[in-house]
Parts: structure tokens; sequence; C-alpha cells
């Protein structure tokens, strides 16, 4: 895939290695985006998790059905678990080598 061109012009990819050094840079770019997606949806819901478990143990109102319970408890994990996927992108990512 060598291709002869100049060195003023830039369009043409001009070798694999290029190619591939292309690839790592894109895939830096979506993570960061991953991390911060994760954060932006997982601290809502880990909040809103924690709320409602919190109100269902101290009894403040909020209904305490199997339905309510398993709801509150599956959007703490999920938060939870975007935070920690989050955290761990962004970890990774900024690692000195």
């Amino acid at each position: 895939m060598n291709k002869k061109i100049s060195k003023d012009d830039k369009t043409v990819i001009m070798s694999d290695k290029y190619l591939s050094e292309s690839g790592v840079q894109g895939g830096k770019i979506i993570g960061e985006k991953l991390a911060l997606g994760s954060f932006v949806i997982g601290f809502p819901l880990l909040i809103i998790g924690l709320y409602a478990i919190f109100n269902m143990l101290f009894d403040f109102g909020f209904p305490t059905h199997a339905a309510g319970i398993i709801a509150a408890i599956l959007v703490t994990v999920i938060g939870l678990l975007l935070v920690i996927g989050g955290y761990n992108i962004y970890r990774t990512k900024h690692v000195k080598k």
C-alpha cells in the first residue's frame, strides 16, 4: 500500500503504519467519549437508586413493593457499574508507561 506522493499532499495515507496509527488515535477519542458518557449517565442513576433505597429503608413514603425494590437495586447497580467502567477507561487512557 506504499504510495508515492509529494510532501505537501496529505490527503493520501502513505503506508500501513500511518493507517494503524490513525486507528489507534480514533480508538483513543472513542474511549474518551465513552468514559465521559459513562460518568454523565452513571452518576445520576447511582444517586437516584441510592435515594430510592434510602427512602425505602427509612420509610419516607417510597413504595416498598417488590417491583420498586428490584428497580431501585437495578438502577443503583447499573449506575455503579457505569461509574466504575468510566473510571477504568479514563485511568487506563492516562496511565504513563
